[in-house]
């Protein structure tokens, strides 16, 4: 048993010894001779510089969600309005946005009924111009107004992969408080949809119906609604695309 514990330590030796030299090889003599004129010609050098993987470094950028979402609201904010409609003793109030830059809106149907005087905020509480229903459609509950005003901001809708299960949507609201034009944000993400519908995890006020819902990318998804627990479920883009004509 003694005689071959020398063995062992002679054979552990050669193997580190050949390990080494091959790690050498490796990395100080291939790469010299592939530098090199005279020898680029070797078989053995060719393979080995065939066989070698060259690794590129792959930068990875990570955009959080809530700086994607800024990004939406501030590019969307110009495009957001509000809607003010008034009838005998009773004044309701909800959002819109510019579907075409020359003044006309998209809103909900329920926000602006027959016989109502409706106007639409642009920056602040003062500042309205009064409104025309062009097209109202209460079974879609959609409805498009025209302001006398141009070169409105507006934005892209959607297709149908930005309303995929999880998918991050932001939605932009205008709303009258105190006499005063603010913006209200919400965001959260797609929970479920059919053809008719698209099914948040947002849950907000009913007033603030008409607000048009973004993806990350600034494009609309939908136009919000609300049940009466308040969650938002938005009109999707491809029924608001064919009502307005765009």
């Amino acid at each position: 048993m003694k005689s071959r514990i020398p063995t062992i330590f002679i054979a552990v030796g050669i193997l580190s010894l050949g390990a080494l030299g091959g790690m050498g090889a490796q990395v100080f003599l291939m790469p010299y001779l592939v530098s090199q004129d005279p020898f680029q010609q070797w078989k053995f050098v060719q393979d080995w510089y065939e066989r070698t993987t060259i690794i590129t470094e792959i930068k990875e950028v990570v955009i959080r969600v809530d700086d994607a979402a800024e990004r939406v609201v501030t590019r969307s904010e110009a495009m957001v309005v509000g809607v003010e409609s008034e009838g005998v003793g009773r004044v309701i109030m909800g959002s819109g946005f510019a579907v075409y830059e020359d003044g006309f809106i998209l809103t909900l149907a329920s926000m602006v009924p027959q016989g109502y005087e409706t106007r639409v905020y642009l920056k602040n509480g003062e500042d309205f111009v009064s409104a025309e229903v062009l097209k109202r459609d209460f079974q879609q509950n959609l409805a498009v107004l025209k302001i006398d005003v141009q070169n409105m901001q507006t934005a892209e809708f959607a297709g149908s992969d930005s309303s995929k299960l999880g998918v991050p949507v932001v939605m932009v609201a205008k709303s009258l408080e105190a006499g005063e034009l603010i913006t209200i944000v919400n965001q959260g993400s797609v929970r479920s949809k059919d053809q008719a519908v698209v099914r948040t995890n947002i849950f907000d006020k009913s007033t603030l119906g008409g607000s048009p819902l973004f993806d990350l990318e600034g494009r609309i998804v939908g136009l919000s609604t609300f049940e009466p627990n308040g969650r938002l479920v938005a009109i999707p883009a491809s029924i608001l695309r064919v009502f307005s004509g765009f």
